[in-house]
C-alpha cells in the first residue's frame, strides 16, 4: 500500500468581517460548488438559561412567523419557494440556525433569515410545548425520571450546567412566552452572534452590504444572564491533574424495569479544546473509533460479539471536554463490556500504538478534511464550531496538529484516564443492586481504585 501521505488541494482563503452593529462574519469561498450554506450562531445555549428548556423552545418559535410572514407555514413556503432547506440547533453553549440555498437565492434568503432574528413573532407557544414533549418523551420513563444514558452521565458531571438541553417535561408548562422573549432580548443581539457563509459566493464587496441590510436592525450588544458554571470539584480538577486523581471513579445505575438492554457509557473529564490535550484526545478517539477496523468495534464486536455497535465521542464546553464511550448489551454482559473496554485503554497505556496503524489513521484525518470542501454546508458547520472554540479555522493547520501527535502521546492519555481524570460510568438499565455491586467490583478491580457507586 502506498503510505504516502494525501496532499490537500488549494485551501478556501476565509475572511473574517465584522458589521456596524458587531456581528461577526466568516466568509468562506467555494467557488466550484453550486450552492450557499450560511450558519448563523447565537453565542448562548441551555447553559444561559434561567429556567431548563427555554433556549430550545426559543429556537423552535424562531420559526413560528416574522412580522412579514406570520406564521410557521407563511415562512416555510418563502424559504422553500427559493430552494433553501433551513434547520436549526441548541447546544449547551450555542444556538444555530442552518440554511442552504442556490446560489441565485442567496440575496431573498438571507432577508428572510434576517426576518426570523429582527422580527420574530414568538408565537405558537402552546402547540410547540407539545411538540417538544413527543420530542423528549422516549428519554424519560413513565415516572418521568431521565433514561437517556449520555444526558445522565452529563448532569452528572455538569451539575445545573449540564440539564438536557431540550428540558424536563415536568419543566416545559412553566415555559412562558415572558422568558422567551426575556432570553430572546438577553442573548440574541448582534455582538453575541458569528454568521459564517460558505460556498459560491459573491466578492465581500457585494455580501456585506446585502448582511448588513439583512442583519442591520439587531441590536449591538447583548446583555447575557449569567452562564452555569461546572460543579466546583470538577471545575478545579481541570486545572490540577491531582485534583481530578483523587476524585474516586463513580457507578452511577439507574434502574429501568421496561429495558431489554443496558445502556452504558463511560466518561472522562478532561482539558478544554483549546489545550494541546485536546489534539490527542482526538487522536486517541479515532484509534477507539474510526471505522469498523478500529479497535472498539474489532474487540467488542468482532471478537467478543459483546455489542452491535460502540462509539466513542468528544463533547466540549468552553472549559472542558467530555471523552465518552457508548454502548449497549444485555444486563448480564456489562460486567464483560466494561473489562473489555478498559482491557482496550490499558493495552493503548501500556504498547505503543503501531506505525502502521497511526499512519492509517493519519491519511483517514487529511482525507476526512478534504471532504469538508466537497459541500458548503458541512464546512460552515465545521469553520463555525473551530472558530466558537477558539480553534484554527485553516484546515492545514489542524491537519497539522493532528499529525504532529505521536504513539507516545496517545498512550500518555490513556493512561491519564485511567488515573488522573474525573471517570463516570453511567448505566440505564434493568439491573438491581445485587447486579450493581457485581459491576462496581470489577470497576475497582480493573482500575485499581475504590469506586463509589449511586443506585438512582
Amino acid at each position: 500500500m502506498d503510505e504516502k501521505m494525501p496532499q490537500l488541494p488549494e485551501l478556501p482563503v476565509i475572511e473574517r468581517h465584522e458589521l456596524r452593529n458587531g456581528m461577526h462574519v466568516m466568509l468562506c469561498r467555494q467557488p466550484w460548488l453550486h450552492k450557499v450554506s450560511v450558519l448563523l450562531n447565537v453565542c448562548a445555549g441551555c447553559r444561559d438559561e434561567r429556567l431548563p428548556g427555554t433556549a430550545h423552545l426559543l429556537e423552535h418559535l424562531m420559526f413560528r412567523g416574522s412580522k412579514a410572514h406570520p406564521s410557521l407555514r407563511d415562512l416555510s413556503e418563502s424559504f422553500e419557494s427559493h430552494g433553501a432547506d433551513f434547520n436549526a440547533y441548541t447546544a449547551r453553549e450555542v444556538t444555530s440556525f442552518d440554511v442552504s440555498m442556490p446560489v441565485s437565492s442567496v440575496n431573498a434568503v438571507m432577508h428572510l433569515l434576517g426576518e426570523c432574528m429582527t422580527s420574530p413573532k414568538l408565537t405558537g407557544i402552546t402547540a410547540e410545548r407539545e411538540i417538544i414533549r413527543e420530542e423528549i418523551l422516549s428519554d424519560y420513563d413513565a415516572d418521568g425520571s431521565l433514561i437517556n444514558v449520555e444526558d445522565l452521565l452529563v448532569e452528572l458531571f455538569y451539575g445545573e450546567a449540564g440539564k438536557p438541553i431540550a428540558g424536563d417535561p415536568a419543566d416545559l408548562p412553566n415555559l412562558s412566552r415572558q422568558e422567551v422573549q426575556a432570553y430572546y432580548q438577553a442573548h440574541y443581539a448582534a455582538s453575541n452572534m458569528l454568521l459564517v457563509m460558505s460556498g459560491n459566493i459573491g466578492k465581500s464587496s457585494e455580501v456585506l452590504p446585502l448582511l448588513e441590510a439583512s442583519f442591520g436592525d439587531l441590536p449591538a450588544r447583548a446583555s447575557r444572564w449569567r452562564r452555569r458554571d461546572l460543579p466546583e470539584m470538577y471545575r478545579k480538577s481541570l486545572s490540577d491533574e491531582a485534583i481530578g486523581s483523587r476524585i474516586p471513579p463513580r457507578l452511577v445505575v439507574k434502574k429501568y424495569d421496561g429495558a431489554t438492554q443496558s445502556d452504558v457509557i463511560l466518561g472522562f473529564l478532561c482539558d478544554a479544546c483549546t489545550s494541546h490535550e485536546f489534539s490527542v484526545l482526538e487522536m486517541l478517539v479515532r484509534v477507539l473509533d474510526d471505522g469498523m477496523a478500529s479497535r472498539l468495534s474489532r474487540r467488542l464486536v468482532e471478537e467478543l460479539a459483546l455489542v452491535y455497535d460502540a462509539e466513542s465521542y468528544l463533547s466540549v464546553t468552553q472549559e472542558s471536554t467530555l471523552m465518552q464511550i457508548r454502548l449497549s448489551c444485555r444486563h448480564r454482559r456489562v460486567s464483560r463490556l466494561l473489562e473489555a473496554v478498559y482491557g482496550l485503554l490499558q493495552e493503548l497505556g501500556q504498547t505503543q500504538v503501531p506505525e502502521a496503524e497511526l499512519t492509517k489513521l493519519r491519511r483517514r484525518v487529511i482525507w476526512e478534511h478534504i471532504g469538508l470542501l466537497d459541500s458548503s454546508a458541512s464546512f460552515a458547520q465545521w469553520v463555525s464550531s473551530m472558530a466558537l472554540q477558539q480553534m484554527p479555522c485553516q484546515i492545514d493547520e489542524r491537519c497539522r496538529k493532528l499529525l504532529e501527535i505521536s504513539a507516545e502521546d496517545i498512550g500518555n492519555m490513556a493512561r491519564k484516564l485511567l488515573s488522573k481524570k474525573p471517570h463516570i460510568v453511567a448505566i440505564v438499565g434493568d439491573l438491581g443492586e445485587k447486579a450493581a455491586l457485581e459491576i462496581k467490583e470489577t470497576m475497582s478491580g480493573l482500575l485499581d481504585r475504590q469506586v463509589e457507586m449511586q443506585m438512582i
